[in-house]
């Protein structure tokens, strides 16, 4: 019998991954490289929420709109001060990737800088922290549970809503497809990066501001967590939003109950070894279906089509 308190776990660790994993599939249609620098936007949120709630002694969702200002001004920094001026001096894609992991490496010590200083000011270790008993609760559930829950459902209808029915959203497709055509068309292609990376960065930020409400958070939160999100953003496929999003709660979910399942069998000393987890899926799919989810659903799709079409010439025949 799996105990409720590890659904709960898991429910809320893949609304939290669903929400990065969306945003890391979306800056990489749109740059054509992997940001190794998002985990680090979800880092930035999990010490906005330390701020607030023990150095402001304020609710800690109050953090959740600061986490997704702050992270969203830092995305558009990242594009605007390094990618855009790489791209200037022609920057090729290697270098371009690069450049994130170097941002990615600048902001986890700025964190890092940022823990230590306010350790004297909050009275309470920085480095490692947890904040359930400042959570509400409604009708047994946690309150990060049904907040987090809520968000993604919200995410997910503007998100759909944005891509589909806005001028905005079909530009940013047209970016997706191909920025060179688009730009020729009169969409302007810098300012739908730069507000697509404001976006994905500030949803990053808000899921970690949610975090150290259910889990530890600590200096290298985003670095652990841009393990799972790459590994279900390729399970999703790499090249679809809503791929990402059936990924990124399959690695979840996956995550969490394989992680208990593991240690109820062999030992509590394999949680230790639980990004494995992601990694070894990862490596499945890119060996038997590179395509992901999204690719697997189309071949099907395409198979079916085929089988369709072959009994119909067969009728006519």
């Amino acid at each position: 019998m799996i105990p409720l308190a590890l659904i709960e776990d898991a429910l809320v660790y893949a609304n939290l991954l669903l929400m990065l994993t969306v945003g890391f599939t979306l800056t990489y249609l749109i740059a054509k490289i992997p940001n190794f620098a998002h985990g680090e936007f979800a880092g930035i949120g999990v010490y906005v929420t330390f701020t607030v709630a023990q150095v402001w002694r304020s609710n800690p969702y109050l953090a959740v709109p600061l986490a997704f200002i702050i992270s969203a001004f830092s995305g558009a920094i990242i594009y605007n001060g390094v990618l855009r001026t790489l791209k200037r001096f022609g920057g090729t894609m290697i270098s371009l990737t690069i450049s994130t992991l170097a941002m990615q490496i600048m902001i986890s010590a700025l964190l890092n800088i940022y823990a230590d200083y306010l350790y004297p000011i909050a009275g309470s270790y920085s480095r490692l922290f947890l904040f359930r008993h400042l959570d509400f609760g409604f009708m047994g559930l946690p309150g990060v549970l049904i907040v987090s829950t809520i968000f993604l459902l919200t995410l997910i209808t503007l998100l759909h809503l944005m891509l589909t029915k806005t001028r905005f959203g079909i530009s940013l497709r047209a970016v997706v497809e191909d920025s060179s055509l688009a730009s020729t068309l009169g969409v302007n292609v810098e300012l739908a990066c730069t507000v697509s990376w404001m976006l994905t960065a500030g949803i990053a930020g808000v899921a970690g501001s949610l975090l150290p409400l259910w889990f530890q958070g600590h200096p290298y939160t985003g670095s652990m967590l841009l393990t799972s999100v790459f590994a279900a953003s390729i399970l999703g496929g790499l090249s679809s939003i809503y791929g990402a999003m059936i990924g990124a709660y399959i690695i979840g979910l996956t995550e969490i109950f394989g992680t208990y399942l593991l240690a109820q069998t062999f030992g509590a000393q394999l949680t230790a070894y639980r990004s494995l987890i992601p990694l070894i899926i990862m490596c499945i799919v890119l060996l038997i279906f590179p395509r992901g989810v999204t690719g697997l659903i189309e071949d099907i799709q395409a198979r079916r089509a085929s089988r369709a079409m072959a009994k119909i010439r067969d009728r006519g025949g």
